[in-house]
């Protein structure tokens, strides 16, 4: 295998993505490496808010036709734009270590969280972030916003707005230079792979697979997957609000776990620690708890 195609959308941090990927192979796997862009529908509509989206391939499904035409090799996503059930085509070979899997709010002057005055406005782009901060500061104002890093920020000054709510690692690898207060994980839960780059490929390229799990960061894998697994019990995605976070340190495993009904007005919180090696157990006994709070209740209030 002398060459390969990776597919990505267009962003500046989607590129940024692509880019330390092709790097990473490039320099391990001593493989020539090409990126092309591709254009999504969540490029295209720039408009729906992110809970009114009805698919869950909407950044990612064109990227996933290139996957199945043969045009690219492998694709590049945002893990946490993957549906949580990939089609049977596909699987994720492959992540990259994790960035900060942190939201952070920025603000256009040094405000600590507690600064900000009534009627404040913060733009924020999903339910989860959106009912985690009224939480914290119920007595401001939310808008929603879409669109790339660079454009969101361009708004919060154009519209003389006081904040904006986005991932830490977008500002990370983007390397801007903004003031910012950091959520604590307990303040803000992340969304399920928050921060987490991933290589996905066609299982019937098999030898492919085989050789990207030199570029891959097991850690970050495992993580990985305890995250969308908590994820698909409490069936997050676009248009209910979930978080969850993992976190691995030295042989222990702990897991947040944060839902809320639409309207935010009954939310549910949960953190569980335990040996690593019981993380299946971990799994099982976060979710049994958020059920004994009233999961199924939020389940059932989107339905309704």
């Amino acid at each position: 295998m002398n060459s390969l195609t990776i597919g990505t959308r267009g962003s500046n941090l989607a590129l940024n993505q692509a880019n330390d990927v092709k790097k990473i192979i490039e320099s391990k796997l001593r493989v020539k490496v090409t990126v092309k862009t591709i254009k999504t529908e969540g490029d295209i509509d720039k408009v729906t808010p992110i809970h009114m989206i009805p698919d869950k391939g909407f950044y990612t499904k064109e990227i996933e036709m290139s996957l199945l035409n043969h045009d690219i090799d492998i694709a590049v996503h945002s893990l946490k734009d993957l549906p949580l059930e990939l089609s049977s085509p596909f699987e994720i070979s492959a992540v990259l270590n994790r960035k900060s899997p942190m939201d952070i709010l920025l603000t256009k002057d040094s405000k600590n969280i507690n600064d900000f005055p009534n009627k404040s406005v913060i733009a924020v782009g999903s339910l989860r972030r959106k009912n985690q901060l009224i939480n914290i500061l119920p007595n401001i104002n939310t808008v929603d916003i879409r669109g790339n890093i660079e454009t969101r920020i361009k708004k919060i000054y154009d519209n003389n707005w006081d904040g904006l709510i986005v991932a830490k690692a977008a500002i990370q690898r983007l390397a801007l230079d903004y003031n910012y207060y950091e959520f604590t994980d307990s303040e803000m839960v992340p969304a399920p792979c928050q921060g987490i780059v991933a290589l996905e490929t066609l299982k019937e390229r098999s030898e492919l697979s085989s050789i990207l799990n030199e570029v891959n960061h097991s850690l970050t894998f495992s993580i990985s997957k305890i995250e969308r697994e908590i994820a698909k019990e409490m069936d997050g995605g676009c248009k209910i609000p979930v978080g969850c976070l993992a976190k691995i340190d030295d042989g222990f495993l702990t897991i947040l776990a944060y839902m809320s009904t639409i309207d935010g007005n009954f939310s549910i919180f949960e953190k569980v620690k335990g040996n690593l090696n019981d993380s299946g157990i971990l799994v099982k006994k976060v979710i049994t708890q958020m059920k004994s709070k009233g999961l199924n209740d939020i389940l059932k209030d989107r339905l309704n």
